[in-house]
């Protein structure tokens, strides 16, 4: 309908229709929204879930996720990240839950819905409930207060029957603690050979017949991206921004009021040596560590280069680097580094100071003071915030009076005769992984971009950074390249897998000759291969170590009873063949605080599973419809 709409913008009526649907679109959101649906999104037994009610969790977790990556979220990983699903099984399960509640004879009272709502802060001002504020956030998020608390009756009520579900796991055995707690401290050493593709690449020989039939297998890989070429409007924030005129007084007193924002604080250069120990370490290794670290102290008072002793004897990931940390500001560091490397003069050394990562020899190199800029430098900056702070609402007018004229004129070109002073930009063609470098293409723009069809006008975009209507006068669709278009970059690829397949063969046969003989030494030094030893690995995600993640988890399933993995282990970067040599299992008794932690772990792991199972029942026996627009 909307195609047909954008189509054949020339019927006064249709004309009429649009402009309608054009402001609507402001409010209620395009492309994948499918609120206002009659139909159900889902339907679980005999419990229905809107298209406006996935809609509005599909919002909420994309906002969630935006949050955890700072900013927008490029398409491809919201698919890899699967959040559609996501959403969906999050609906069936709490409409499992709800009808679970019934079985159980679970119910929520009006009393228990209206303490709740009144006890949230969102409706709060000065600490007491609104109704006022409840009625207008409430609108503003279009929801009625009967929907609103009838979504609230729902989550008590699902809170309700997980925990009745939980509490049939309460408590954890002392056996069950003390293993959790060996398991997670238990550190293991092992012997490993690293075999690394690139130095196979020389060895690879290039027949092209052999290249070409490769590409047949693999094409599919080298399909171009769908391309675009572009006429837009923008009324970015910024770009509106620039008709606006501030006055010297409204920069002044936004300066001041904000003076810390341009205020930079402390920075220290800093170089240290770490002597490292962990939460396993024996008294022993904390007194051997501390002893060198005294040592070496002494060396470094006595005269000695700080740089030098750093990379000689440090074992910090910085000691190729002299220890250099580079320029630090408190809140950076660990506590105890922190307040040592902050109560020292220019040059001086620190005594030896211990943290959970060690004991740290520390000298502050240089010290840039607090300093705040002047007006005169932020000036520009600081009225650029102030035209972007009243662009705002004006750049919305600008934008849906144009959008209307468009409709209204029947075509943008019209639009443009009719206004010879609008501004229209235009692109080239252009990929979505490499755009423009403008501020204006965002996501939210290029979403909207790579939606178009060649002739087709877009709806008003709302990006980031302010709103744009857009044209697409061209489209140029994926397709596979011929082999002469690809060439240097197939032979290139290529080479990378052949010497893939070449490091692998060698990685697996080293592997089997390892078993066989029962020494990975011997069969290393055979093939020409060196072997390297491991310290003593732990599954903390701290440790300071070059090995992958994947390899120590792998280690950790190996033991006496089985030397050898079932297959090496493919990397980013190499193959690992490795064995078990030895494993330190935690003797030292539980304290208090850390028996509470392990048994609230292994509790809330009993809980969960015991949810999941009961979720999973219910959804084997349930009849779940799913939209076919889902």
């Amino acid at each position: 309908m909307l195609q047909i709409l954008r189509n054949k913008a020339q019927s006064i009526v249709i004309q009429a229709i649009v402009v309608i649907i054009a402001l609507v679109f402001i409010f209620w959101g395009v492309g994948p929204n499918l609120m206002n649906s009659r139909d159900s999104a889902l339907v679980v037994n005999d419990i229905e879930v809107s298209f406006q009610e996935f809609q509005s969790a599909y919002d909420r977790a994309y906002n969630n996720m935006e949050q955890q990556f700072g900013g927008n979220i490029p398409q491809s990983l919201l698919e890899n990240l699967g959040i559609k699903d996501q959403v969906i099984n999050q609906l069936i399960q709490e409409a499992l839950l709800r009808q679970g509640a019934a079985g159980m004879g679970i119910h929520v009272s009006r009393e228990e819905v209206r303490d709740t709502i009144e006890s949230m802060e969102q409706f709060q001002e000065n600490g007491a409930f609104s109704m006022e504020r409840y009625n207008a956030l409430l609108t503003a998020n279009r929801y009625t207060p009967q929907k609103f608390e009838e979504l609230i009756q729902t989550d008590i009520l699902a809170q309700k029957v997980r925990l009745s579900i939980s509490n049939f796991a309460t408590t954890a055995t002392e056996y069950e603690i003390n293993d959790l707690y060996r398991m997670e401290k238990s550190t293991v050493a092992i012997n490993y050979v690293g075999i690394d593709p690139q130095h196979y690449r020389d060895t690879v020989t290039i027949d092209e017949e052999k290249v070409k039939d490769w590409y047949t297998t693999v094409q599919d890989n080298y399909t171009t991206e769908p391309q675009v070429k572009l006429s837009y409007l923008d009324f970015s924030y910024s770009n509106v921004g620039k008709k606006i005129t501030i006055d010297e007084a409204a920069v002044q007193q936004y300066y001041q009021e904000n003076k810390a924002q341009y205020t930079q604080k402390e920075q220290r250069s800093i170089r240290h040596i770490l002597f490292k120990v962990d939460e396993n370490s024996s008294a022993e290794v904390h007194r051997r560590q501390r002893q060198k670290a005294e040592e070496i102290l002494a060396m470094a008072r006595g005269g000695s280069n700080f740089e030098e002793l750093a990379r000689e004897y440090s074992e910090g990931p910085s000691s190729s680097q002299g220890g250099a940390l580079g320029s630090v500001t408190k809140g950076q560091m660990i506590k105890p580094f922190e307040e040592a490397a902050f109560g020292l003069e220019k040059g001086a050394i620190s005594d030896v100071v211990k943290t959970s990562f060690g004991y740290h020899i520390i000298l502050v190199e240089d010290i840039s003071p607090a300093s705040t800029k002047p007006l005169s430098e932020v000036r520009d900056s600081v009225r650029m915030v102030l035209q972007t702070k009243e662009a705002k609402p004006l750049a919305f007018q600008m934008a849906n009076a144009a959008y209307e004229g468009i409709i209204s004129t029947g075509s943008l070109q019209a639009y443009l005769d009719a206004h010879p002073g609008a501004e229209v930009k235009t692109t080239d063609f252009f990929s979505k992984s490499n755009p423009p470098a403008t501020a204006e293409f965002d996501q939210k723009f290029l979403d909207a971009a790579f939606t178009l069809k060649e002739g087709e006008l877009s709806s008003l975009i709302e990006t980031s950074n302010g709103y744009a209507i857009l044209f697409a006068e061209d489209v140029m669709p994926p397709k596979v390249p011929q082999f002469s278009e690809v060439k240097e970059q197939v032979i290139a690829d290529y080479t990378t897998y052949q010497a893939g397949e070449l490091a692998s063969e060698t990685a697996q046969a080293l592997l089997a000759k390892a078993k066989t003989t029962k020494s990975l030494e011997n069969s290393a030094r055979k093939a020409g291969l060196t072997v390297q030893s491991s310290e003593y690995l732990s599954k903390n995600p701290q440790q300071e170590t070059t090995l992958p993640a994947d390899l120590i988890q792998s280690a950790f399933k190996l033991s006496a009873n089985k030397r050898y993995p079932d297959d090496i282990l493919p990397t980013n970067a190499k193959f690992y063949v490795y064995e078990f040599v030895d494993r330190k299992i935690p003797q030292a008794p539980l304290d208090t605080q850390q028996e509470e932690r392990y048994e609230k772990a292994i509790i809330q792991r009993k809980q969960q599973q015991i949810l999941s199972a009961w979720l999973e029942n219910k959804r084997r026996h349930a009849e779940i419809f799913r939209h076919k627009r889902l």
